[in-house]
């Protein structure tokens, strides 16, 4: 079943510029199953045979008799996560606390679930679960005891039993008859149609989509059962009822047409490898989160998309980011000790180099989605599109200059890299409407300077010294205040308002308008939103600005108010500017004072402020600084 793997350098082209393509898909499908074989070898040895042993029995048994099974099986993405959190769990002394895990997106206003505590030996019995699961799908009598310590045991792309009280419970098959406890299951039927798993009897079946345009088709579970489709703590919704499931299908069918007659290329590498969606639970500050795990190849985990269009760009954005994880598995791409900071226009905090590969090679995707839409959309709704287009062509542009200028990468790094430039320099000479480059500039500012007032922290001591000497009412000093990159918290990606407002602008300028009048009240259509937001959408700037000086005054720390400001200021014309400061040294000074007295007006502070340099930090990982691109945007007329 394993197998060694590399990577042509074709692949490394082909992976370059876009889909790949199916074949390269199973390549990539491949490896990963080489690499769950080489961690399950690992739990085998690391963990106590008593626990295991009777359990790897049965799985060789099962796949002696049908060995399509065993790769099958390791190929399910979540029994790659289940890998991975079994050899921590394994590695890790009994004592070590863990940490909250780094699942990159929003939580606000969600539960976390705890950090679990069980004991490896409840993460073992997985592995029954899998031989079990072997077991039945090969058609072998068999009888298998396993832990349910709550009562439940999930066979892998089966269902899940509820069998009551905490305890062992024993898994058997004789003839056509499957039971866990008491409870009697149906056999595994793969010509089963779409639709709701069933509740019956003690038994919940996985949730079945697919879907068909065109001659392609693609299947995928929606996966609310598997104990490990949350591993990293995303937030995965309960049991989802048939109205949910139903939605989730019609989004489907309406997402799946787009990609077939638009995107085929990426249809065909989604259909190939694609199998299960993790639906998550939507949180208060995210316009929506989609999430792919680099230890479970073939799941994207989801909050439930706007329409087919989301859902669409969805899948296709998380499978580029599979993709590519399965590629740096087989053939390294930049060396993993690089200790830098990216800015990337997509995330609000600072990337490590990989992760900012990955979100150049997913963004290349996106980017070419939108410069597809806006071709085949009506001239009504494809306004939001060129601006997308616009916007991510130039972003995706300036971090892969950063990448190949400051990247430690291989060989293979570099050539792969180098096509993907070759992609982004093609869209050079495309024109977009001077609007749309105009929006698309606007919500870069916008995302750049979240990020800076986010991550970078001037010196706190040299902070405080400037606030005592504005409190002693002295001039200004002419100091170097060294700012450094400290990542803010884990709300990594936070929705933004003002650009929320600037696509409803777009997409339904009547209700945009009713917002502006106010016959519709906007914390109704934006509750994240405030009424300086609405007037920078709007592109009333010295409104915006006096209404983000008055919130200032009130919460001096205020990160959107301060945002709005500085952008704010930033559009008015050169005369009637009135910032002169780094607007992150201005609010650090701000807060500062406001610890001791009412907090002044900020733009006072800023022009005081004006005297002081800011400066990268010597200390601490690097960050790279932006590369100056030449502004694709910036250049276009319609």
């Amino acid at each position: 079943m394993s197998g060694y793997h590399r990577l042509r350098p074709a692949d490394l082209d082909a992976l370059a510029a876009g889909p790949g393509g199916a074949h390269l898909v199973r390549t990539l499908r491949a490896g990963q199953i080489s690499k769950r074989m080489l961690h399950l070898r690992a739990v085998l040895d690391l963990a106590d045979p008593a626990s295991t042993s009777a359990y790897f029995a049965l799985l060789t048994a099962a796949v002696r008799r049908d060995p399509a099974v065993g790769p099958d099986l390791l190929a399910l993405p979540h029994t790659g996560a289940w890998l991975a959190v079994t050899l921590r769990r394994l590695r890790q002394p009994v004592d070590t606390p863990t940490g909250p895990a780094a699942s990159g997106r929003t939580t606000a206003g969600l539960a976390l679930p705890s950090e679990s505590d069980r004991p490896a030996e409840v993460d073992l019995g997985y592995l029954g679960a899998l031989a079990a699961t072997a077991a039945i799908r090969a058609g072998l009598d068999f009888e298998l005891t396993l832990a349910a310590p709550d009562g439940e045991v999930f066979l892998p792309s089966l269902g899940r039993a509820r069998c009551g009280g905490a305890g062992p419970v024993t898994v058997a098959r004789s003839g056509d008859r499957v039971r866990v406890g008491s409870v009697e299951i149906p056999l595994p039927d793969d010509d089963l149609p779409a639709g709701v798993g069933g509740d019956r009897d003690g038994w919940s079946g996985l949730h079945r989509l697919t879907s068909s345009a065109d001659g392609l088709s693609v299947e995928l579970w929606l996966d609310d059962l598997d104990p490990y489709r949350d591993c990293h703590r995303l937030c995965a919704t309960g049991r989802l009822d048939a109205a949910v499931v139903g939605r989730w299908q019609r989004m489907l069918d309406d997402a799946w047409p787009i990609l077939v007659r638009h995107h085929r290329g990426h249809a065909e590498a989604i259909s190939e490898g694609l199998r299960t969606v993790v639906p998550l639970q939507a949180d208060s500050a995210s316009a929506g989160v989609n999430v792919t795990s680099m230890d479970a190849f073939g799941a994207v985990s989801m909050t439930p998309p706007a329409d087919g269009t989301a859902l669409a760009l969805g899948l296709l954005h998380e499978f580029q980011h599979a993709k590519l994880g399965a590629a740096i598995d087989i053939e390294p791409l930049h060396d993993a000790a690089d200790r830098r900071y990216y800015y990337a226009p997509w995330r609000d905090d600072p990337r490590p180099l990989g992760a900012a590969l990955h979100g150049v090679y997913a963004f290349v995707a996106v980017t070419e989605f939108w410069r597809t839409q806006r071709t085949v959309l009506p001239p009504g709704r494809s306004r939001l599109a060129e601006v997308e287009f616009a916007r991510w062509r130039d972003r995706v542009a300036r971090t892969c200059a950063d990448i190949r200028a400051y990247g430690p990468l291989t060989a293979a790094g570099r050539r792969f890299v180098a096509g993907l430039g070759e992609v982004i320099d093609g869209w050079r000479g495309e024109v977009v409407p001077a609007e749309a480059a105009t929006l698309a500039r606007e919500a870069a500012d916008d995302h750049w300077t979240v990020w800076r007032m986010r991550n970078r922290r001037p010196e706190a001591r040299l902070v405080r010294r400037l606030a005592e000497t504005w409190l002693a009412g002295a001039g200004c000093p002419a100091i170097t205040v060294p700012v450094a990159v400290r990542p803010a918290d884990g709300r990594w990606l936070s929705r933004s308002p003002r650009l929320d407002l600037v696509r409803l602008r777009l997409a339904d300028p009547a209700r945009f308008e009713r917002l502006r009048s106010g016959t519709e009240h906007l914390a109704d259509a934006l509750p994240e939103a405030s009424a300086g937001d609405l007037a920078l959408a709007a592109d009333d700037h010295l409104a915006a600005r006096a209404w983000y000086q008055r919130q200032l005054r009130q919460q001096p720390d205020h990160l959107a108010a301060w945002v709005g400001l500085t952008l704010a200021d930033g559009r008015l014309p050169a005369g009637e500017a009135a910032m002169r400061a780094d607007p992150e040294l201005c609010r650090a000074v701000l807060c500062a004072v406001a610890e001791s007295t009412p907090a002044p007006d900020p733009l006072e502070l800023s022009r005081w402020l004006a005297p002081v340099t800011c400066v990268p930090a010597a200390d601490g990982p690097r960050q790279v600084r932006p590369t100056p691109v030449r502004s694709v945007a910036a250049q276009d007329r319609s």
